[in-house]
């Protein structure tokens, strides 16, 4: 079989250490009760060990230069346990997926970790880029405090640029999310109104009267709130992680 040139433009960059593959599988904890998916399969190197250890893997590859050697591990597969999409995962429905393990492009790890929180991801396992993995640990990073609101975060061990073909230009690292636990009516809230579309006006009122406020008693937290008439009509998507911090310590005082 012919070997692929990883593709900078896409962001490919394939692992090739074969310790720092295990301590991912071994991360993971997979049963044969998980149904994993993976974003950016490359040359299948990991593919090949999810399949071996648990119920079901989705993997997603967009560059069907791999298609080939990809679809020989679909073949080798005796578990037949392996669905391949050669399209971008983020077009994709991933419910009824327990585990996300990825060594994902650099460029996905934001989306990806977005995409996870609304069909209830449970546990995410990824080596991605040492920045990204700060961004994760910044306290007025909007990443951070998104991801922070629905995963506890781990950092596993960090991985040197040279366990890759090509290099990458900084390490990266092996981390993982997983679901938090107890939440508080305040983050219960927040997480309502991250997961919204539309104005954040709209946002946190159905957010508040989805925890069994009444219209007057969430007009009244809003109120209370004293978030500018400008910033109520936002788009969600906009709002930025500092107003996303400072939200998080106003709802915590108003709400038991």
């Amino acid at each position: 079989m012919k070997t692929i040139t990883p593709n900078k433009e896409k962001d490919q960059h394939f692992l090739i250490d074969k310790k720092i593959l295990a301590k991912e599988i071994e991360t993971a904890g997979l049963s044969k009760n998980d149904k994993v998916i993976e974003i950016g399969a490359g040359t299948g190197i990991l593919t090949k060990e999810l399949a071996k250890h648990c119920k079901e893997v989705l993997a997603f590859e967009i560059d069907k230069r791999f298609k080939d050697s990809l679809d020989q591990i679909k073949k080798e597969n005796k578990n037949n346990n392996l669905k391949i999409i050669y399209d971008n995962a983020l077009n994709y429905n991933w419910e009824g997926y327990n585990k996300i393990v990825s060594n994902l492009p650099y460029s996905l790890s934001e989306p990806a970790i977005l995409n996870a929180i609304s069909p209830s991801i449970e546990e995410l396992t990824l080596i991605v880029g040492e920045n990204f993995k700060n961004l994760l640990s910044e306290k007025e990073s909007k990443i951070g405090i998104i991801a922070d609101l629905f995963y506890d975060f781990h950092p596993i061990a960090k991985v040197n640029k040279q366990s890759f073909f090509p290099s990458p230009r900084v390490d990266s690292w092996l981390i993982q999310l997983t679901k938090k636990g107890e939440l508080s009516n305040a983050e219960k809230i927040l997480q309502g109104i991250v997961l919204k579309n539309g104005k954040v006006k709209n946002a946190v009122l159905y957010s508040l009267l989805e925890q069994g406020n009444t219209k007057n008693q969430a007009r009244e937290i809003i109120n209370k709130l004293g978030i500018h008439e400008a910033v109520l009509n936002k788009p969600v998507k906009k709002l930025t992680g500092k107003f996303l911090l400072r939200l998080k310590e106003e709802l915590e005082n108003l709400i038991l």
